[in-house]
């Protein structure tokens, strides 16, 4: 099918504009357009007064639509015995599974890596007689545990050394939780952490004042709360920024 129409324009593409416009068509991949420039456009007076539009020519055919044979290909797909395929897809999932667990054990031993460098850093620049030793407790949470003749050095007055040594570590190692111990240090704090709580929570109870603690670190703190907050006439909360927040112990209301 082919359309034909003369316009007057001052060039092509808006000769071409118009004619769609009068003919009402829109082009797509199936139409062919032909311009032929019948009179020329001419600049009026030097071009100082416009453009005397010019005659234009627009075909607009549209093409002929190709055979396109259609040819059925049926693949053949071999039978697969039901065993075969419960085999072939544990196969698939066990590979996946063995891939997982390698990228995870590379991770860790990067992170376990990234620790030792850091505590060696600082065990070699404070000139200690110590060892220690690191294992992941659980994801992305490591215990270092040290072990030596300068073991007393490592958890100062209270602990307050081994405190700062594990706020230090966290502080430069973002991507996971570091927790220190010396000989289970922890463990014997922990037990005096709830006999302090403990007089603490008694004194408040008896006198009706409030008491505030020293600063601690978050793990102690928590030692304090699950104390205190046995007792139904204390109130409990913490004060402060870390590595200064310390818990303040008061009569309710």
């Amino acid at each position: 099918m082919e359309k034909t129409i003369e316009i007057k324009a001052i060039d092509k593409e808006k000769a071409l504009k118009r004619a769609l416009n009068i003919l009402g068509v829109e082009l797509s991949d199936n139409e062919v357009v032909d311009i032929l420039e019948k009179v020329a456009p001419r600049k009026k007076f030097f071009g100082l007064f416009g453009t005397e539009p010019g005659l234009y020519e627009v075909s607009i055919k549209t093409k002929p639509e190709e055979k396109k044979e259609v040819k059925e290909h049926r693949e053949h797909k071999p039978h697969i015995h039901k065993f075969e395929k419960e085999k072939t897809e544990k196969f698939i999932k066990n590979e996946k599974a063995e891939k997982i667990e390698k990228t995870e054990k590379v991770e860790h031993s990067e992170q376990e890596k990234e620790i030792s460098e850091k505590v060696a850093f600082f065990v070699e620049k404070m000139k200690l007689d110590i060892k220690y030793k690191i294992k992941r407790v659980k994801e992305r949470v490591y215990v270092v545990e040290f072990f030596g003749k300068d073991n007393a050095l490592i958890i100062g007055q209270k602990g307050k050394t081994l405190n700062s040594f594990e706020y230090l570590l966290n502080s430069m190692i973002k991507n996971c939780k570091i927790e220190i111990d010396v000989e289970k240090f922890k463990e014997k704090r922990n037990d005096t952490l709830r006999v302090l709580a403990k007089r603490m929570a008694e004194k408040v109870s008896r006198t009706g004042k409030t008491v505030r603690l020293n600063a601690m670190p978050p793990r102690e703190r928590k030692v304090i709360h699950e104390v205190v907050n046995k007792y139904p006439d204390l109130d409990t909360f913490s004060e402060g920024r870390d590595p200064k927040r310390y818990i303040v112990i008061k009569k309710k209301r």
